[in-house]
Parts: structure tokens; sequence; C-alpha cells
């Protein structure tokens, strides 16, 4: 049953999240609010924020409605030096990627999200930051904490990444083919690095590392062509 109301929650989530953020009202809300660079730059907070409660917060009011402790799927401090072992060692293989990839077509047309050309201020380029944060937190326990670890308990280690693995990559469509097959392999390993800790911290915090690397090598770039 959890394991059902935690795919419900995927796929509910994610319908509403992208007809939301795409709906003419959406955009128009800012623009008229406050138009420019700001409304930008706002349209864009909203919107991981919006994920965030979509992702996060929902189905964290479904899981205690069920009676699921936040320690059975996911949130638990443990195993911190594996997870720091982790983290650093992923992230420096990333940021190695993402400082090699960040000039090409395919990544410029997505980064940055904010479509305000640099420089940033640091208070627009901190609430960035802090938005991805919030949003990929929300994000990590829906997938890998959440959905993962429910469908583990009621069907085992296979079909539990399968369709961890399955969801992700398809909410990855709108993004291109790239993305969407570089989510499989990703998944897995989030889903397994998950299982192996008890805990979504090593994917939150490589996902985190993903953000905000593709975004500031992005911006470092733009800032020197004059784009």
């Amino acid at each position: 049953m959890n394991a059902t109301l935690a795919i419900a929650a995927v796929t509910v989530g994610f319908i509403c999240y992208q007809f939301i953020t795409q709906s003419p009202q959406f955009c128009e809300f800012f623009e008229n609010r406050w138009g420019g660079n700001k409304a930008k730059a706002y349209q864009i907070y909203g919107q991981l924020w919006l994920g965030a409660f979509l992702y996060g917060v929902l189905p964290a009011i479904i899981a205690l409605s069920q009676g699921i402790d936040f320690q059975d799927i996911g949130i638990r401090f443990q195993h911190g030096g594996t997870t720091m072992a982790w983290w650093l060692g992923l992230g420096l293989v990333i940021v190695a990627i993402t400082y090699f990839s960040h000039r090409k077509p395919d990544s410029l047309a997505m980064y940055p999200a904010i479509r305000v050309p640099p420089p940033w201020s640091r208070r627009m380029t901190f609430a960035s930051a802090l938005s991805w944060v919030g949003y990929l937190l929300a994000y990590e326990f829906l997938f890998r904490g959440f959905l993962l670890f429910t469908c583990l308990e009621e069907m085992g280690v296979l079909p539990a990444i399968a369709i961890n693995t399955s969801l992700y990559a398809l909410v990855h469509v709108q993004k291109g083919w790239k993305e969407t097959i570089g989510a499989i392999p990703l998944g897995i390993v989030f889903c397994l690095l998950a299982i192996q800790t008890g805990t979504i911290w090593i994917p939150f915090l490589v996902h985190v590392t993903m953000s905000l690397s593709n975004e500031w090598w992005t911006l470092r770039y733009l800032g020197r062509v004059g784009n």
C-alpha cells in the first residue's frame, strides 16, 4: 500500500509540476508583478519551491498519515564517513565532467536556469543555490527516500530499483534524450548508494553538486565571453 502511494505521489506530483510551471498564467504572474530580469529570477525560484512542496512536503504528509517513520525511508543520520567519502569522490568527478561540458550548446541551452546574463549579484547567486538545494532535497526524498524504500520493503531490491529508475528516466524526457538516457545509470547508482547506506544523503549531495557546478561553470564562461 505504501509503495502504491509513493508511485502515485511521483506521478501526480510531476504532472502537477509540469502543468503549473508550463502554464501561461504561471509565467504571466511573475512578468506582470516584477518584469525584466527580476521576473526571470523569481519565476525560477517559484518553480523550484513549488517542486519542493509537491515533491517534498506533500509526500512527507502522506508518509506521516500512514505512520511511516522517516528513518525507514532514508531520513536518518548514519554512515557519515561513508557518505562524505562517496560525495567527495563522485563530486570531484562531476565537477570535472561539468567543467569540460559546460561550454557545449546542449549545456548552455539549459544552464543557468535563470536566463539573466552575468554577472549576477551575490543575492541572486545565493537565492538560486538555496532554491536548488530545497528543490533537490525534496526530489531525493521522494525518489530515493519515500519511493525507493517503500518499494524495497514491499517488492525487493530489483523491482524497487527498476521502478525507481524507470520513473526517474521518464521525468527527464522533457530535458532531451541525452539526459533521459543518462538518468538510467545515474538512477541505478543513486538507488544502490541509498540502499547501501540506508539514507538519501549521498544522492542528495551529489545531485546538488551536479546542479550547482553546472550553473557556476556556465556563469563563469558566459561572463568571460560577454553573453
